[in-house]
């Protein structure tokens, strides 16, 4: 039997109630979504036999005849409500969008998505506890949760049997058998925090310890299924253990970091995790050295819109050595503010001048946008030397990850202008995208920097897949000819998936004739000059980069 409501005000209440809070007949999904919204707050904090359609409909926008006419009655209402939570659930899985990712990468992407879905939908876990404690009575009842979830299984079932057939997963295993191993590990974590934490402290579910978690999730579940039996099994399985061959530092400095995203909302847009970007690399900005001025900035005019510059000066009042520098950020995030640390230790450690450029950023300028505004700094930068305190012989052009690529592109454009640069400092760039290339396979899950969302995100700078990888000024490798270029340092790190890119730009360019220094970044990762306060390999790498640009303008 559903509730009886025996505090119901006389129809003429609810009426004059209704006429009170209005609007319900414009919108019905509307009224029918914020019930649910409501309703599963409700249910999830007090269960069942706790919750009062009397209390839902106070704090909805509608009466309690509109959630009977809606629902039926409290148990209908409950079962709707568990029908929305398991739809939302497969609604996120789906967006995933695994059918075209690996199957290695697609099923560690499932293991964490659960992880993270679980973690932040904590009114899911209680009303499955609850759903659990009247032995799934309810859930019996609805036709359409057991279709819902049966989506579950059919993509794992696709993942599975992609893995099997390449030789990768062992078989004789079920998609059922793994969505219930993976779903084990990610409900206890929120159904058994409070009487964990209180027998063995909250360390596990601190930031850093959730994101240590949800690693080892995503670990477990492909040690679990991944073949040993062969060489590709063994191969695949042991590159599960490189992140224990990356350096001390960087692992420290991953839980800081990975803790520090971890706040982060699912679902968030490239303005969220720009803002983010930002309030990060203010919270870790390390001490700006000694003798290094930061405050001037510029705008120049380009063909690509205005652009702002900020300089980082050594007090040195002599005429410097200049770097422009790009920062990094996959073309859609970063700016001179987030990349501080390291061109204010270049402009301090080698008594210089660094430009650094806050490009445009994608999805709201696409290319040229960006490469347009970079080839108007290096012209200013040459027009207005005398007056910036700079050698317009001693211009080098530099940047890391996407700034790489803005780099090198650049460095194309001013041999074409007859712009003249001493040399190009490359740092774990992207030079092309060629995704079949080992280090993508070998680094396929970071960290810092995951293959999986590469294409999507590099379709949000150039729309046009020809383009993206014909056009010099977007994939500098397929440049018809690197001679002539200026000399060039190659940093890569050895667990980036970009490693080969930049190590195919460097054999390009030395094949062209361009003397090219290498540094192969044993043990580190993509976007390890950030690590520095963590990392002492990290750093070095940096004064390494800076002795050769030293070297250069000598």
């Amino acid at each position: 039997m559903g509730e009886i409501d025996t505090s119901s005000d006389h129809p003429g209440g609810d009426q004059a109630e209704e006429l009170f809070r209005g609007g319900w007949k414009q919108d019905p999904d509307a009224v029918r979504a914020n019930i649910l919204q409501i309703a599963r707050e409700i249910f999830a904090a007090k269960g069942l036999s706790g919750a009062r359609i009397a209390e839902i409909s106070a704090k909805t926008k509608t009466s309690k005849r509109m959630i009977y006419y809606y629902f039926g009655d409290k148990e209908g209402l409950y079962r709707a409500v568990l029908e929305e939570a398991y739809q939302e659930m497969r609604r996120s899985e789906d967006a995933l969008d695994l059918a075209h990712v690996p199957p290695v990468e697609a099923l560690r992407q499932l293991a964490e998505f659960t992880f993270d879905h679980h973690r932040n939908a904590t009114t899911f876990v209680r009303l499955v506890t609850i759903e659990n404690i009247h032995n799934g009575e309810h859930m019996s009842r609805s036709d359409g949760i057991v279709g819902q979830n049966s989506s579950a299984i059919r993509l794992l079932e696709n993942i599975y049997a992609r893995g099997c057939e390449l030789g990768l997963f062992r078989r004789g295993l079920t998609a059922l058998e793994l969505h219930w191993h993976i779903s084990a590990l990610c409900y206890f974590n929120v159904s058994n925090q409070s009487t964990f934490s209180r027998i063995f402290g909250d360390d596990l579910f601190s930031p850093r310890g959730q994101q240590m978690l949800r690693r080892h999730v995503g670990d477990m579940i492909l040690r679990f299924v991944m073949r040993t039996d062969t060489d590709k099994g063994r191969t695949v399985l042991n590159s599960l253990d490189e992140t224990r061959r990356i350096l001390p530092g960087i692992l420290r400095f991953l839980d800081v970091w990975d803790s520090k995203w971890a706040s982060l909302a699912p679902g968030a847009t490239p303005a969220d995790h720009r803002l983010r970007f930002e309030a990060i690399a203010r919270e870790m900005r390390l001490e700006t050295p000694e003798n290094v001025e930061t405050d001037e900035e510029h705008w120049i005019d380009s063909p690509g819109g205005p652009v702002r510059v900020r300089i980082f000066r050594h007090a040195d009042s002599a005429p410097q050595a200049a770097l422009i520098y790009m920062h990094g950020g996959g073309w859609m995030q970063g700016s001179p503010e987030t990349h501080w640390d390291i061109t204010a230790r270049i402009a301090a450690w080698n008594k210089q001048t660094v430009i650094s450029v806050d490009y445009a950023l994608a999805p709201e300028h696409p290319y040229p946008a960006a490469f347009q505004q970079c080839i108007s700094v290096v012209q200013w930068a040459h027009q207005n030397a005398e007056k910036l305190g700079i050698n317009p012989d001693r211009i080098a052009i530099g940047g890391d990850s996407a700034g790489g690529n803005l780099a090198a592109a650049t460095a194309l454009k001013c041999r074409e202008l007859d712009l003249s640069l001493r040399a190009q400092l490359l740092v774990y760039p992207s030079c092309d995208f060629d995704r079949t290339r080992a280090s993508y396979t070998e680094n396929v899950n970071g960290p810092l920097l995951k293959v999986a969302g590469m294409a999507e995100n590099n379709a949000l700078y150039c729309a046009d897949a020809e383009q993206l990888n014909s056009d010099p000024y977007i994939a500098p490798l397929a440049a018809s000819s690197h001679a002539g270029l200026p000399p060039a340092f190659m940093a890569v790190a050895q667990y980036d998936p970009l490693r080969d890119s930049g190590t195919a730009y460097a054999d390009a360019l030395e094949a062209a004739g361009v003397t090219v220094d290498r540094d192969p970044g044993e043990g580190l990762i993509h976007g390890y000059l950030r690590a520095m306060e963590y990392c002492p390999e990290a750093e070095a790498s940096l004064r390494r980069m800076c002795a050769w640009l030293d070297a250069v303008n000598a």
